[in-house]
């Protein structure tokens, strides 16, 4: 059996402030994660094509990048590598056109990558680290995947009753899960069980979220054909 996610009637919003903007000029930002020192991000420059990962230093430099095992078709489906996480000492993506989770060290090595055992080829859309296991928000069957370093599957969520949808983004808090709704502009909080608590409205007036993860205080959070991390403080 797949536990689904209980949803209330009402679910409550948070009140939420934009406390810092990173600006990154030039570049289009797809994942973002914080590693417990750095903030990463994915990057995509549409001529030519090229996907990098990098680590962002003062002021929204790029201090160091490498380019990742991906191909894109083209500038309007740019689905490639998005949505990141890390575990402190590596870093964690997904492929959304291979439907796999790829592991780098921070030099841009692969050390291995493996997709969701019970699915193929699904598009995975959010990627978080809750300290022990991997969590993986797949598009297609909106569930959320709950796997071990080495591909194991644990346990599964559904999110399917979910509204508005989960269909972009995850972040873990250290007690709640937080899923983006791209097309709302949303991003609701969620126990471990699936219960919703909460949520707040993204921080860009027009909707297109593409990434979330928490830095220890505030929430990370981009969109998709936007140059700028926003830092989000979520008050209860």
């Amino acid at each position: 059996m797949i536990a689904a996610a209980n949803v209330p009637f009402y679910a409550w919003p948070q009140t939420a402030e934009v406390v810092d903007k990173i600006v990154i000029p030039g570049i289009k930002l797809d994942g973002v994660a914080w590693d417990g020192e750095n903030i990463w991000v994915v990057t995509y420059e549409s001529s030519p094509i090229k996907w990098q990962i990098a680590r962002v230093g003062k002021g929204g430099a790029l201090e160091f990048a490498f380019t990742v095992p991906v191909d894109s078709l083209d500038d309007v489906h740019n689905f490639g590598m998005s949505n990141i996480t890390s575990d402190g000492d590596t870093l964690w993506a997904n492929h959304w056109n291979a439907g796999l989770i790829y592991r780098f060290d921070k030099e841009g090595n692969v050390l291995k990558s493996f997709g969701v055992p019970s699915v193929n080829q699904l598009i995975p859309v959010g990627i978080a680290w809750d300290g022990e296991y991997l969590h993986v928000l797949h598009w297609s069957d909106k569930n959320l995947y709950t796997l071990d370093t080495e591909g194991g599957e644990i346990g599964k969520l559904s999110l399917k009753k979910l509204r508005p949808p989960a269909d972009m983004g995850l972040a873990w808090d250290g007690k709640n899960f937080w899923v983006g709704s791209s097309g709302a502009n949303r991003i609701t909080r969620m126990t471990p069980e699936g219960e919703v608590t909460g949520f707040i409205k993204g921080p860009r007036a027009s909707g297109g979220i593409r990434d979330l993860d928490w830095d220890g205080e505030n929430m990370l959070v981009v969109y998709q054909q936007d140059n700028t991390i926003y830092k989000v403080h979520v008050k209860e």
